[in-house]
């Protein structure tokens, strides 16, 4: 068996598996991955003012390291030293996530609808499209650009305006195809993704609350005390399954109340958290991790 076998079936694996593999080895709450939310609120504490994020990668090796301690099936202790590494693992996350976020079939079918309508009527094809994802595409994507609107609102510090992010952000989203049109699907992307920004309240629900400065998982030692981290206290809120038979109130209206008992979960355990190392950092430089 090789080492590439090995890393295949490791459990923990996080980068380059489908989101299946994340749900079936618990390492998804309320339809996202634990990961995924990790960096995200991270960056969402330290990073929003930082000039070029998402633009600047930070250090090989810090990435590499940050990596490898979600593989094992930890969570990095990150400092604001690690805002750049923080955001390449964010992006090599959907980079690598097989089929991307938006998969192949829903691409060519927004793209087909982009280009087709008139902005008057365009909204509602493209919204029409977006709510066919499948469920857990959807959560992240929401979860994400809207992250994305309030990294572009502070554009002023981080010169991150929609149109850099989309740059950024178009290409990893969609898995454009290898062909002779891919530069100009790439585009197309891009310029997609520029709209989806720029008009998020008629195209995506925001499914959860305003960050705070007291209710992130950036925060790696809290003086409160205590033995949990943000993330044990995420484990402790129990994934809502979905019913094959929709609910009256709709596809949106259960994915709105899962985020808000989510994020209302998540605040209340924030003031018992407590860092926990799991491992020293060896000579070739391993980062500290915390065990979920």
């Amino acid at each position: 068996m090789g080492v590439l076998s090995l890393c295949e079936e490791a459990p923990s694996k996080v980068f380059g598996v489908p989101l299946s593999h994340l749900r079936k080895t618990g390492q998804m709450r309320q339809g996202l991955p634990l990961a995924f939310t990790h960096l995200v609120r991270f960056l969402e504490k330290h990073g929003l003012s930082t000039r070029g994020l998402f633009r600047v990668g930070g250090t090989v090796l810090r990435q590499y390291e940050l990596r490898k301690c979600f593989d094992r099936g930890g969570f990095p202790k990150m400092s604001i030293e690690d805002v750049h590494s923080s955001a390449y693992v964010l992006k090599h996350f959907l980079r690598t996530l097989p089929g991307g976020l938006i998969p192949e079939p829903f691409m060519f079918e927004l793209l087909k609808v982009f280009r087709m309508f008139r902005l008057s009527k365009r909204h509602k094809a493209v919204k029409k499209v977006l709510d066919t994802l499948p469920e857990e595409n959807y959560n992240i994507l929401c979860f994400l650009t809207f992250f994305l609107s309030r990294v572009a609102a502070e554009s002023h510090a981080n010169c991150m305006t929609t149109t850099n992010l989309s740059i950024e952000f178009g290409p990893i989203l969609f898995h454009v195809p290898q062909g002779p049109t891919k530069l100009e699907e790439e585009e197309m992307c891009i310029s997609f993704t520029e709209y989806m920004l720029d008009n998020l309240r008629h195209l995506l629900p925001n499914m959860y609350p305003q960050a705070s400065a007291t209710n992130t998982a950036g925060d790696s030692v809290s003086e409160a005390g205590g033995d949990f981290t943000p993330e044990k206290c995420v484990q402790q809120v129990l994934l809502t399954e979905t019913s094959s038979k929709p609910l009256k109130i709709g596809r949106l209206g259960r994915l709105r109340r899962q985020f808000l008992h989510f994020w209302q979960k998540f605040g209340s355990c924030n003031g018992r958290r407590k860092v926990e190392e799991s491992e020293k950092p060896s000579a070739a430089g391993d980062v500290q991790c915390m065990s979920p």
